[in-house]
């Protein structure tokens, strides 16, 4: 069996498209969200400290350069005032005061670092500077104990400095050691922030946010087409969904065998459903499509039809269809549903139903033996046509007609050339009044009936009479007849407008009187009277 194919993907689309939004939103609100909040967070904090952090150390490096020159610093001024005392240079007493404003200097950017108490630093360097002073002092004054005194100070005091400058390198490399472990541990807890962030989300939150949600529409999705499928698939009509474009959207696999052709042949060719369209049936079938094909139509409004249809192999299929409009969720039209049945075998068995039918009305209103209708049908007719020359108030004739000396006829002859001679009479009759109108019933044994509705009287006579004349033409043999030698016929007509108190018996009756008399006058003759 040829699997159901969808031409067009777009209805299926539709129909999940605002579980895929739900989902998006519900990712978003669930994943994406928390997880931009936490980068943002964890980026924006770890600059915040690395900046801060940044600017510490880079003051910290500052001081740590002038702490390196301060020594220098203080030796070559030491050196630089030694030099000028004992050589009496006066410039090196000018680099002198350069090189301790320098000093200071140093120191002042130190203690403005505030990672080090420079106090004791400064009071060293004072004293130093004082001692240095006084012993250059001492030395121009030629007091050279004191001088000498002044200089064991000064170095002494070189002596602390020089400690203190080393403690103040040792304050330095811890700072810094520090620093590099502060940065390193954020660097750290922010990129282990970043990376619980993303094992969190690809371990929980997408898998069961985004994968298992996808999975579970997925499967929802395959159970659906796997129903539809199956449904469609199995369906035993002719099913298919023409788009507002006219296109095939879908069609059941069913179609082949009903028509024999494949659904993907009438994909590819969207006319050949109007080319199978039995020809006495095209006019028919477009009249439907103009006006049931509409986008303006209600939902619940279905309209059918049925038609034939040639089949790949030639033959005829009756189809019974039945269509409706198809909307989205918006009011969209989407095009037109459609289903075909095939009722070739119902239509068959209907209308084998209705010639059995036909045969059986034909049996119950006709005689057998003359062809004509039995005297059971002439009632029915007769009270109908009563009453519709009562109702439109026109003439009605009635004729009663005898085989004259019938029965002697079948006493010489036999019952069999009796028959014979009843179906030569009837034909004459039954050519004679042929009209659509008239009735003509065997009324029993040799006795016939003739109903002529809106017939004037002149007119009922000249039939009669052709009648009459056409029944002697048959020149069939009567030898025991007392009128002629061959077989004749009585006839009794009433002709009249029906009135309230006219009844189909008293008309019979004035026809059946008519008759009589004329059997009377010796036969083979018309009595008319008029009621």
């Amino acid at each position: 069996m040829e699997q159901t194919t969808l031409f067009h993907k777009s209805s299926t689309k539709t129909r999940f498209y605002g579980g895929r939004e739900m989902i998006k939103r519900c990712s978003f609100c669930t994943l994406w969200l928390p997880t931009v909040v936490i980068s943002i967070f964890t980026v924006v904090s770890f600059l915040v400290i690395f900046i801060l952090l940044n600017h510490s150390l880079d003051e910290m490096i500052q001081a740590h350069k002038h702490s390196n020159s301060l020594t220098k610093k203080i030796e070559k001024m030491v050196s630089s005032t030694l030099n000028a005392t004992f050589l009496g240079n006066e410039e090196r007493f000018l680099e002198v005061a350069l090189i301790s404003n320098e000093i200071h200097d140093a120191i002042a950017s130190i203690e403005q670092s505030n990672t080090y108490n420079t106090a004791s630093l400064l009071e060293s360097y004072r004293q130093l500077y004082k001692n240095l002073i006084s012993a250059v002092s001492y030395s121009k004054e030629n007091r050279l104990e004191d001088a000498q005194k002044a200089l064991e100070e000064v170095k002494a005091y070189t002596l602390t400095l020089e400690e203190q400058m080393n403690k103040l390198d040792a304050h330095f490399l811890q700072n810094e050691k520090e620093h590099e472990k502060t940065l390193f541990l954020v660097m750290f807890v922010s990129g282990t922030l970043l990376l619980f962030t993303a094992l969190f989300n690809g371990f929980y939150l997408i898998p069961q946010r985004v994968i298992r949600p996808l999975e579970e529409s997925s499967q929802k999705l395959q159970r659906s087409e796997e129903k539809y499928r199956i449904v469609a698939n199995w369906t035993h009509d002719w099913e298919y969904w023409v788009g507002k474009g006219k296109e095939i959207i879908f069609m059941t696999p069913s179609v082949q065998r009903i028509t024999g052709y494949t659904s993907g042949e009438f994909a590819k060719n969207p006319s050949l459903l109007t080319s199978i369209i039995h020809p006495d049936d095209k006019a028919l079938w477009e009249q439907h499509v103009q006006e049931a094909h509409l986008p303006n139509r209600p939902e619940e409004d279905a309209q059918g039809v049925e038609f034939r249809v040639i089949a790949k192999d030639g033959r005829i299929v009756n189809i019974d269809h039945i269509c409706r409009p198809v909307y989205s969720t918006n009011k969209e039209f989407l095009g037109v549903r459609v289903a075909n049945r095939d009722i070739t075998l119902k239509t068959g068995i209907l209308n084998e139903l209705k010639e059995k039918n036909t045969l059986l009305d034909t049996l119950a209103t006709t005689d057998a033996l003359s062809g004509l209708y039995n005297r059971r049908y002439f009632n029915e007719a007769f009270e109908r046509e009563i009453a519709h020359a009562k109702r439109m108030r026109t003439t009605l004739s009635i004729i009663m007609c005898d085989i004259d000396y019938f029965k002697r006829y079948n006493d010489t002859y036999g019952h069999q050339m009796g028959d014979s001679v009843i179906q030569k009479v009837s034909n004459v009759l039954k050519t004679t009044f042929g009209r659509g109108v008239d009735v003509v019933a065997r009324y029993g044994g040799e006795e016939f009936v003739v109903l002529a509705p809106s017939t004037p009287p002149e007119e009922i006579t000249k039939l009669t009479e052709k009648t009459r004349e056409g029944i002697m033409a048959l020149n069939i043999e009567h030898a025991n007849s007392q009128t002629a030698p061959f077989v004749t016929m009585s006839f009794g007509v009433a002709n009249c407008t029906p009135d309230v108190a006219l009844t189909a018996d008293k008309l019979l009756k004035a026809a059946d009187d008519a008759l009589y008399e004329s059997k009377e006058r010796g036969r083979n003759c018309i009595t008319f009277v008029v009621c």
